[in-house]
């Protein structure tokens, strides 16, 4: 009964504090390229017409609405001055008719011409939101991000974990902006480490209750639950294969944890560690050929990658003792991570091989459980606000630092993954 409270103690800590706690010590002509490991911004300013008898505060609005959404958008960056910009965006708002937008070069070059019907205050908020989405799509040849999903844990803090908890760890379902929100599951268990599946459809979570962990998947459709693996032994988590038909789960045998590929139906395809270190979050890349994992295998805890074409098995971390929680980018090219730096966990990216490394924060409190936005160009993270975790995010080069969510105190928020699959819809439907 004492390891199987520890077991459970020790997993609910994981799901908190992220790695840190989680192993024992030892185009078309038109279209603007912004890519690389850079993640260039369009500098843009923004000349918006204010009509006659238009009100200020509904001209306030529009404008916000504007700049938020091209800032969230992760593409660009808006300037004061022409001089200072790659591109001028003209907006003409008519009230209760219509909203036109024109987009040029600095060499006066139309880029964009587009007109929306705007016959109501109350669907000003989706019309901008549509309009920036054409924007981005014009300019850049990529759908946005905005109507993406993100799952995530939410807990009531009273300060206890174990048998004492509440148990009350939700899984909660937001968007891009975190204004929608939408309870996924809330059954009164220790439901942590949520990861979508690849299709949108459905998410894959671990469950810790008194019988032990249990690997389960909710539908996001109707909310049912399905228990896919609960006598495997000590489970802690899995990531999905591209398909969506096959896992690598975290098993705990013989007193320390490797790593198993398996099928949904729980047969074991490959062991994909065999040792006596303790090997466990994996990630699998978008392309099925690479799985990245922590381990501490070389005595310090580090980033290891596991080709699976040619069989090979490498260390992708050395600066520091205490590298953990990878995440691939959704193209495969990047890598970020939380690294241990001066007693607090800091943000990285590194490039798939490991020959780049590049700091991406330098707070004060710790910046873990990175994960990637389904374009790339922004990075999902826990960070603490006093004494609760909070989901922020940033731009892929680290600025633009905010919260996603307005949760108060009392609140905390971790584990979070990231879809394009699944869309919201907006305010107009």
């Amino acid at each position: 009964m004492l390891l199987r409270s520890f077991f459970i103690i020790a997993f609910i800590a994981m799901a908190f504090s992220g790695y840190s706690q989680e192993t024992t010590p030892f185009s078309e002509k038109d279209i603007i390229d912004i890519v690389g490991l850079n993640y260039g911004r369009l500098q843009l300013t923004m000349d918006v017409e204010t009509p006659i008898g238009a009100e200020s505060g509904e001209m306030d609005q529009l404008v916000s609405l504007l700049r938020k959404n091209l800032l969230w958008s992760g593409m660009f960056d808006i300037r004061d001055s022409i001089d200072d910009s790659d591109i001028q965006l003209k907006i003409r708002y008519v009230p209760g008719q219509m909203i036109r937008a024109w987009i040029y070069s600095q060499e006066e070059v139309l880029l964009f011409d587009e007109s929306k019907s705007l016959l109501d205050t109350v669907q000003v908020e989706p019309t901008i939101l549509e309009l920036v989405e054409e924007i981005i799509f014009q300019l850049t040849g990529e759908k946005s991000i905005f109507r993406s999903a993100i799952v995530y844990v939410r807990k009531e803090n009273n300060g206890s974990f174990g048998k004492n908890d509440n148990g009350n760890y939700e899984l909660v379902m937001t968007d891009t902006f975190g204004s929608k929100s939408k309870v996924l599951l809330n059954d009164g268990k220790f439901n942590i480490l949520p990861r979508w599946n690849p299709d949108g459809r459905s998410v894959l979570f671990t469950s810790l209750g008194k019988q032990g962990s249990r690997l389960k998947r909710i539908d996001i459709e109707d909310g049912k639950v399905q228990t896919l693996f609960e006598e495997m032994g000590k489970l802690s988590g899995g990531t999905w294969g591209n398909n969506g038909t096959e896992l690598v789960i975290t098993l705990v045998k013989r007193g320390n944890t490797d790593l198993f590929r398996i099928n949904l139906k729980g047969k074991i395809l490959e062991k994909i560690t065999s040792r006596s270190s303790s090997e466990s979050n994996p990630r699998w890349s978008p392309d099925n050929n690479r799985l990245l994992f922590v381990s501490n295998r070389s005595g310090s805890i580090q980033i290891y990658q596991r080709d699976f074409i040619n069989k090979e098995t490498f260390r992708m971390t050395f600066e520091g003792s205490y590298n953990v929680e990878p995440s691939w980018s959704n193209d495969g090219a990047n890598i970020v991570y939380a690294g241990k730096k001066d007693r607090k966990f800091q943000l990285f990216i590194m490039d798939r091989e490991g020959q780049y490394v590049q700091q991406l924060t330098h707070n004060n409190e710790s910046s873990e459980q990175p994960i990637w936005s389904p374009n790339g160009r922004q990075i999902l993270f826990i960070a603490k606000v006093g004494s609760d975790q909070k989901l922020f995010l940033i731009r892929a080069d680290g600025t633009f630092r905010r919260r996603l969510t307005d949760s108060g105190p009392g609140i905390s928020e971790f584990n979070p993954t990231w879809t394009s699959h699944f869309q919201w819809k907006t305010g107009k439907n």
